[in-house]
């Protein structure tokens, strides 16, 4: 293997609830070790926020602590070679920035856009987060009444209304290994 390969790098999925970062992570962790026998790291946004980020509230500044949280502990895995996947809807430009500038003196970090339309993710809200917020009863949603600042630059983005999540997953391999990084 060369240094690239053994480098690590993190993935890093941002885009509103619903929008397919989750499954995406699910799926791409699989596929990474089953077909490249490397280990990955998954860093759920529900999760981090139930075990790491309990104490935080949905202030903008409680939501950009959540990610320079999710940020520090990915560059912590990518620093030691080992692959991250984060999938948290992020939804402050200077919070992802500043995750990408922690983590890329380790290794890659690709932006990924889940582009999935708003109207879309509503329908997939398993938990009834929209229709809650739409209701008034969840106050400063993204997407809703809060705002989901757009990635500038993203490495890649993908609208999953259009592709399924494994086109998705696939989608994302060619990316990483057309950069040498598998």
């Amino acid at each position: 293997m060369n240094a690239a390969v053994n480098r690590g790098f993190t993935l890093f999925l941002t885009g509103l609830s619903g929008a397919g970062k989750s499954t995406i992570a699910e799926r791409l962790a699989g596929a990474l070790r089953r077909e490249h026998g490397r280990e990955v790291t998954i860093l759920d946004g529900d999760i981090v926020r139930e075990m790491l980020s309990s104490g935080l509230t949905f202030s903008r500044a409680d939501r950009e602590l959540n990610i320079r949280r999710i940020g520090y502990v990915a560059g912590e895995v990518t620093k030691h070679g080992g692959i991250c996947i984060c999938a948290a809807i992020a939804p402050f430009r200077s919070a992802r920035d500043e995750a990408r500038a922690r983590i890329s003196q380790f290794g890659e970090f690709y932006e990924i856009y889940v582009a999935t339309p708003l109207a879309v993710c509503e329908t997939r809200d398993p938990k009834g987060l929209y229709k809650k917020a739409r209701r008034g009863e969840i106050k400063g949603f993204t997407g809703i009444d809060d705002p989901f600042e757009t990635p500038e630059k993203p490495e890649l983005s993908i609208d999953t209304s259009k592709f399924t999540a494994d086109e998705a997953v696939e989608k994302i391999l060619s990316r990483v290994k057309k950069d040498g990084r598998l």
